[in-house]
């Protein structure tokens, strides 16, 4: 039998979910051709995905220059406001109705102009990317194998053969490409699923997000709508099935328990998906021609709201390093690229992960000593010029500068 001669090519990108789609549109300018592995088509009947993603205002700006932000402002509702607070008892029944609840938000960012984010639907973010991917050298297949090196070698589920520069892994947390190129994940899951819905509040809730650190979990409300939300509520995967599996009037008080009165009645409004969490952290993210991106090479906590935005960061310096590389005149996987990549992407990787990791051990716990101090802390904290710091920090682009986050596009 003759051997399938081997395709060369400069860069590979392997993934199919939207981390891909924007590491595609953003690889239309590093000045080097690309293919895109996505690989096969699942065999599940097509379901509108109802999620949201939080985009930082960097990351809008990222957006805007690539062409992509017109399609998504009309829906895309803006984030002036954050309140954070701890919550020191857990509610074990709902709160009845006319009651106040007077339990303060002792920590606030805001900042309308810019504001600080905006929420989009997942479905209208793929949307508003497709129409930049529809002419990239494009394989409904999966790589079965890889040998990081320079060039990599690469064979995928049809026995065909790949020879490129540059690979990059967008293949999620679980990312089989990371194991085979020998890359260390430290599993940082602790059994918890996130329950992902949307709903309808009583009371106005314009522009702004909470987060409560519950005795249950972490619980986040971002307004997509004056008077709605998604939600993102973090608990034990035992106790995720309960939610799950109750009607709806039972899994409304719940969440009214969990939450309180502040934005008055809360009713879902779209199907409960369970998300199981199983962050990592990936210490070295690189091999020879080799990068992660995404969730393959950080996958956070929900928490914060800043899993997505990290991918962003991580297209935003990738190309910035592609684009410094192309006009040396050196190959898309060179040395000098991917320990660049390496190293512009440590601090804020490393600060993200480490703060959510250390808010969810910490507060997530029924009157513990830490949630006591935390509390107290919060309190303090939420008084100072700091918490401005941490805002613009929350903004994008000051942990991770590159150009694309300051709206500007070469190549």
């Amino acid at each position: 039998m003759t051997a399938k001669p081997v395709n060369k090519c400069d860069i590979a990108l392997i993934g199919g979910g939207l981390t891909s789609y924007m590491m595609a549109a953003v690889l239309r300018h590093c000045g080097y051709p690309f293919i895109w592995f996505s690989g096969a088509p699942a065999n599940k009947p097509e379901i509108k995905d109802t999620r949201t993603t939080t985009l930082h205002h960097a990351g809008m700006k990222m957006l805007e220059a690539l062409g992509v932000w017109p399609a998504l402002e009309r829906d895309a509702w803006p984030l002036c406001d954050i309140f954070v607070k701890i919550e020191r008892q857990h509610r074990e029944s709902p709160i009845r109705r006319g009651h106040k609840d007077t339990s303060p938000w002792p920590l606030h960012f805001s900042s309308e102009r810019p504001p600080m984010g905006y929420v989009v639907g997942n479905q209208q973010l793929v949307e508003a990317l497709l129409p930049l991917t529809t002419d990239i050298p494009h394989y409904a297949r999966s790589i079965t194998r890889l040998t990081p090196a320079s060039p990599c070698q690469l064979e995928d589920d049809t026995g065909q053969k790949w020879q490129c520069d540059l690979t990059i892994a967008c293949d999620g947390p679980a990312s089989a490409m990371r194991q085979q190129a020998g890359l260390y994940a430290k599993d940082q899951a602790r059994g918890q699923t996130a329950i992902v819905t949307n709903i309808h509040t009583g009371r106005a809730i314009n522009h702004g997000a909470w987060q409560i650190f519950c005795a249950q979990g972490p619980l986040a409300l971002m307004a997509t709508r004056d008077n709605q939300a998604s939600v993102v509520w973090t608990v034990s995967d035992s106790r995720a099935e309960e939610l799950a599996a109750m009607n709806e009037s039972d899994f409304n008080a719940q969440l009214q328990a969990s939450f309180g009165t502040f934005l008055g009645g809360l009713s879902v409004i779209s199907p409960r998906l369970k998300w199981p969490l199983r962050p990592v952290y990936v210490p070295k993210r690189i091999a020879p021609g080799f990068v992660l991106a995404g969730d393959a090479a950080h996958a956070l906590h929900p928490l914060a709201g800043m899993g997505y935005n990290l991918a962003l960061g991580d297209a935003a310096i990738l190309l910035d390093c592609l684009q410094q590389a192309h006009q040396r005149g050196l190959p898309a996987g060179h040395l000098s690229v991917t320990e660049a990549y390496q190293k512009r992407r440590e601090i804020e990787i490393l600060a993200l992960t480490s703060t959510t990791q250390l808010l969810d051990r910490a507060f997530s716990r029924p009157n513990g000593v830490l949630t006591m101090l935390g509390a107290a802390g919060m309190a303090a904290f939420g008084k100072t010029a700091l918490r401005h710091h941490i805002r613009d920090i929350a903004m994008g682009g000051k942990l991770s500068p590159a150009p694309l986050f300051s709206g500007k596009l070469s190549l």
